[in-house]
């Protein structure tokens, strides 16, 4: 950026040089293109990044002059990237005490990204160019490819520290994690006519919009998340986020480009993993409220860390932990895995999810990744009495009153519904899901439950208990005080 702010004094200079009068009458596009270029750089300096983003971006709107562009470019990418480290390190605990609305770190890495490739276009011998090209790559977990962005700006000044820095630590982590997804060990020359202009990569099931532009399946879609226009030319794009695969496009791409394209194919499958894979494998956690087994919630996503944490549970095993933040800023011990039975992308990038609680976890280690939190899990059930033991005739048993219970309750909230507006009754009800049988009372003591409004504490009490017949205890006294009371009112 100082570079190029150089090359500005020295047309100033030079325009000085020549007798031309500074002071003279612009056009209202040039006064208004200076306000925000100075608006923008003050906003840079008070760290207010996405004011900045906007300020230059109006800028470019009004640009003529190709030098000015690419310098406003410069300053687009700048803010960009900086917005996209302050996510990567902002601490989920700090987030969590308030929502934050705005682009995810993978989105803004993918437009800073776009910026630095239109500069270098133009620029390919300035440093500072690659350098931004590295970072916006290397935040794209796309290690090797910023390696060789580094390189390259190294090249051209071999003594640019911050370019030996990059370049340092993308070398470490590639020696660490030689397997990770994004290092495929592989180079492909770059095709303006082969490549997605979104991952600049070899593109991967080929889709074409109707304006006629084309990208890999899985980038168009994730542009999707986040607005409803083409990526390339901003036209209003009506067809939705799945687009059918370019048939004839796939077929050449993959006899033309066997090895890279078999390489792209084995990515996408990394970057997917199966449900069935190892139990014990990491879970991205939701921290909101208590979820227990069999129930039924609906979200709205819009924080910029969760609405990434869902696009990568939606391209793997569509599973993530509800889990509980304590008083003392601490996750309680205990989760329940939800799977994501119906997703509804917005336009404006938020998530629309319908979740259904599926298992009890217990957190043995969290830590955090791109803002949210992850957890190693221990799944766990109740344990099983012996068959034909006293303690399993006696949870037979409680089950048995539990199941008489709750049918009175429904029966008296389906009666309290039907003579008063009783629609938050009916929800609960319909939460809980259908009534599991006798002889699952794990299940029936969850369902039970579910049915019971009860406080946070209670309900976290039940989510950690490993034994049926405790439960049922703990979940009996409440329901047959409602139940009996003839004072008493449903809710």
């Amino acid at each position: 950026m100082h570079e190029l702010d150089a090359e500005e004094e020295a047309e100033r200079d030079a325009m000085l040089a020549d007798g031309l009068d500074l002071t003279r009458t612009v056009d209202t596009d040039e006064v208004d293109l200076q306000v925000l270029k100075k608006r923008g750089h003050s906003h840079m300096q008070d760290d207010q990044f996405d004011a900045a983003i906007n300020e230059f971006s109006m800028a470019l709107k009004l640009v003529r002059d190709p030098r000015e562009e690419t310098r406003l470019l410069n300053c687009r990418c700048d803010a960009f990237l900086s917005m996209c480290r302050v996510l990567k390190l902002l601490p989920a605990a700090e987030s969590e005490r308030g929502a934050l609305y705005g682009l995810d770190p993978l989105t803004l890495a993918q437009l800073a990204l776009k910026d630095a490739s239109k500069i270098a276009a133009a620029r390919a011998d300035w440093p500072m160019v690659h350098l931004q090209r590295g970072c916006a790559l290397f935040y794209l977990e796309r290690f090797e490819e910023a390696q060789a962005a580094f390189l390259e700006g190294l090249s051209l000044d071999p003594a640019d520290t911050c370019l030996q820095g990059w370049t340092r630590d993308v070398r470490k982590l590639l020696a660490e994690a030689p397997g990770r997804p994004g290092a495929s060990g592989r180079r492909v020359a770059q095709c303006e006519d082969t490549d997605c202009s979104l991952c600049m990569k070899l593109l991967y099931e080929p889709v074409t919009t109707p304006c006629g532009h084309t990208f890999c399946r899985a980038c168009f879609a994730r542009c999707m998340d986040h607005s409803s226009r083409c990526p390339m030319c901003r036209t209003v794009l009506h067809a939705g986020r799945e687009l059918n695969v370019t048939r004839a496009l796939h077929d050449i791409l993959e006899k033309s480009f066997p090895e890279e394209y078999a390489a792209r194919r084995q990515e996408a499958m990394e970057a997917s993993p199966s449900f069935q894979g190892d139990a014990s494998a990491p879970i991205p956690l939701f921290v909101m409220s208590c979820l227990l087994p069999g129930e039924r919630m609906a979200l709205n996503i819009f924080e910029p860390r969760y609405r990434l944490m869902v696009r990568r549970c939606m391209e793997g095993n569509r599973r993530f932990g509800m889990a509980v933040m304590e008083h003392s800023h601490a996750l309680h011990g205990v989760a329940c895995e939800a799977e994501i039975v119906e997703c509804q992308p917005q336009p404006d990038g938020r998530f629309y999810l319908e979740v259904v609680a599926r298992r009890r976890f217990r957190i043995l280690s969290s830590w955090e990744q791109d803002g949210y939190r992850m957890a190693q899990p221990r799944f766990f059930h109740d344990d099983v009495p012996t068959p034909g033991s006293p303690e399993a005739a006696r949870t037979a048993e409680l089950a048995l009153s539990l199941a008489a219970l709750a049918d009175a309750w429904v029966d008296r909230v389906k009666a309290y519904a039907r003579g008063r507006r009783g629609g938050r009754l009916l929800e609960l009800l319909h939460r809980a899901g259908d009534k599991p049988p006798v002889a699952e009372a794990e299940r029936l003591s969850f369902w039970a439950a579910n049915i019971i409004p009860m406080e946070d504490r209670d309900r976290l009490h039940c989510l950690g208990l490993s034994n049926t017949a405790q439960r049922i205890t703990y979940q009996k006294s409440p329901l047959e005080q409602a139940v009996n009371c003839p004072t008493c009112t449903v809710m």
